[in-house]
């Protein structure tokens, strides 16, 4: 039983590990639009113009896709649908990202840039600084002119 034990605990652990390296994307879909109920749709995640995962699911429900950290695209396709791409979906370590799709019956394709502005640790530390900066002008100011005492 003794040796049981540990090496319970290091499955145990190499799967938290595993499950801290990669990240999530979770699609859903909204149904509301007449045409688009139970439709089956193809869900693909893309990166670097390949295919890295795909599922079939049938509208309303969603997939749930584990993957490695990075940005990838998302397309929804299927037969009567507009098919629907979220371009530079980034995908982080131990979080879960959820993507909601509404379906349209149609034709054709709608492109989203999905996250076009991600700031970097340097220039969101540059805009917290000039934030910082301007909080402390505008308290010198009130200190300057107290409330309740006309200049």
């Amino acid at each position: 039983m003794r040796t049981i034990t540990p090496l319970l605990a290091l499955l145990v652990g190499s799967s938290a590990l595993a499950a801290q390296s990669t990240g999530s994307v979770e699609t859903r879909f909204n149904s509301a639009l007449a045409g688009t109920r139970n439709h089956s749709v193809m869900v693909s995640l893309i990166q670097n113009d390949g295919v890295v995962d795909q599922s079939e699911t049938v509208i309303p429900s969603g997939h749930r896709f584990d993957v490695a950290p990075g940005t990838y695209d998302v397309r929804v396709e299927g037969d009567g649908v507009v098919t629907q791409v979220k371009k530079g979906v980034h995908v982080f370590a131990g979080k879960t990202l959820n993507l909601e799709f509404v379906m349209r019956p149609g034709t054709g394709a709608e492109v989203t840039q999905y996250a076009a502005a991600v700031l970097s640790r340097e220039e969101i530390e540059a805009r917290l600084r000039k934030l910082e900066a301007q909080v402390s002008d505008l308290q010198k100011q009130q200190a300057a002119h107290p409330a309740g005492r006309p200049d």
